[in-house]
């Protein structure tokens, strides 16, 4: 996939998730395949604030695509041209979060319902921005409010290089099934690349939002929580080893411990462990004992117990799929 100069080794992409999408889950994305990262959401005039001790960018981090969000286009071009001059590779401004505290300062979603204000932002930070510029953005405000087709018409009419859609609107938030038929229709709209967001959580979904709806790339939030392979699992049909998960778990607290040193690497590892877990027998008991560690040490025993429990329970992994892809066992 290619946005706008920057070629993508593939069309998986990892989607931008607050508290989660930080360098260390970057890094382990990327690892196993995933085709370009985004940062999690930033306010851009918070960014503007407090600048590198908001935002760094390691040399390995790449590509990387900074997704701000605001409602001040000043601000925005300002923040989106000190992402790109300290690193970034590209650029994504966000009109599609349904969290409270962001739409209560006319963020968000809550700009769909504004297409005059979207496009002034657009120009506004199309104007000083050289790297590629795309826009993430929800089917509108509610089901009477659908307007990502007319969104998204304004964006490539103002130079945005792709516009990733989620498509549900505000009103349903994370509830019912995503809408993939409007990816098709905002597909057909435009020229310029489409990413599809929602409901995938396995390749084999993300394979089939591409065949149904015709989009350029997929976007994988939520289906990447504990499994970073769904970037390595194109035409495979199997789930990662227990030793192969056991080594990514402690890769990953290595990561963090690097990065934020080890009183919060051991904050941060617990929910990823539950995560990297879940679905195993006994994985309940195994997250029952991480939530009270608070060594490394405990941690590195209670992980190599619950693994070597594992093979002596079961040792033919990887658990069988289901036909939509999920692991059952």
């Amino acid at each position: 996939m290619r946005l706008g100069k920057l070629q993508l080794d593939n069309f998986l992409v990892l989607a931008p998730m607050a508290g989660i999408s930080d360098y260390p889950f970057r890094r382990i994305a990327r690892e196993k395949g995933c085709g370009l990262a985004f940062t999690g959401l930033m306010n851009a005039e918070g960014l503007l604030r407090k600048r590198g001790a908001y935002l760094r960018i390691e040399k390995d981090d790449h590509p990387l695509s900074v997704q701000l969000f605001g409602s001040d286009p000043n601000a925005l071009a300002e923040a989106a041209q000190w992402a790109e001059e300290i690193g970034a590779d590209a650029i994504d401004l966000n009109m599609g979060c349904p969290a409270s505290q962001v739409i209560g300062i006319g963020a968000g979603v809550d700009l769909m319902r504004f297409p005059e204000k979207v496009k002034q932002i657009l120009h506004q930070v199309r104007k000083v921005l050289k790297s590629p510029l795309s826009i993430k953005i929800r089917s509108g405000w509610d089901g009477k409010h659908v307007n990502a087709v007319e969104i998204a018409k304004i964006a490539e009419g103002t130079g945005v290089d792709a516009i990733i859609l989620h498509p549900r609107t505000k009103a349903q938030g994370f509830q019912g099934r995503a809408a993939w038929v409007l990816i098709r229709e905002v597909k057909s709209s435009v020229s310029i690349p489409v990413v599809g967001n929602g409901d995938v959580t396995t390749t084999f979904l993300a394979r089939k939002m591409m065949e149904e709806t015709g989009c350029d790339g997929v976007m994988i939030g939520r289906g990447s929580l504990g499994n970073p392979w769904i970037f390595s699992q194109a035409g495979e049909m199997s789930s990662p080893s227990l030793e192969e998960r056991q080594r990514v778990i402690l890769r990953h607290f290595s990561l963090l411990e690097s990065h934020y040193g080890a009183r919060e690497a051991m904050k941060k590892i617990k929910r990823h462990a539950a995560w990297y877990t879940k679905g195993l027998p006994a994985s309940a008991s195994f997250r029952k004992k991480l939530i009270v560690l608070k060594e490394k040490e405990a941690f590195f025993e209670a992980i190599a117990s619950y693994f070597e429990f594992m093979r002596r329970r079961n040792p033919c992994p990887p658990f069988p799929l289901v036909e939509d892809g999920s692991a059952i066992g």
